[in-house]
């Protein structure tokens, strides 16, 4: 596989330069940005990130669906991309997310992540 190289995220500097990524740990990172940033954050990329509103739904199918169309139209390099989740059921605002992807046909450890709704 060629290296793929990023930004890291959240951006973070180390004796002035900005800190990188490569391979799995960049698209990684480049899920987590798509999911944490909100349409027309990015000035230059309007239609990038995901619309949180969706969580006033509370529906688990939807939010899915959501996140599943953001992270496959957004991060290139992840394929057979699967997202489960749901409320905590802690009633403390959290919804529990759970994605699954491969790349180049090898799939990768989960990635679990905690949102605030």
């Amino acid at each position: 596989m060629a290296e793929i190289r990023g930004l890291a995220y959240p951006l973070q500097s180390s004796n002035g330069n900005l800190l990188t990524s490569s391979d799995l740990s960049c698209l990684e990172d480049q899920i987590i940005s798509v999911i944490e940033t909100r349409p027309r954050e990015r000035v230059m990329r309007g239609d990038y990130g995901f619309d949180a509103d969706i969580f006033g739904t509370l529906e688990p199918n939807a939010i899915n669906a959501r996140l599943y169309a953001s992270i496959t139209s957004q991060v290139k390099g992840v394929s057979d991309v699967e997202v489960s989740g749901g409320v905590t059921g802690q009633n403390d605002g959290l919804y529990a997310v759970m994605i699954k992807y491969t790349v180049n046909g090898i799939p990768q450890p989960p990635l679990n992540l905690t949102l605030n709704i």
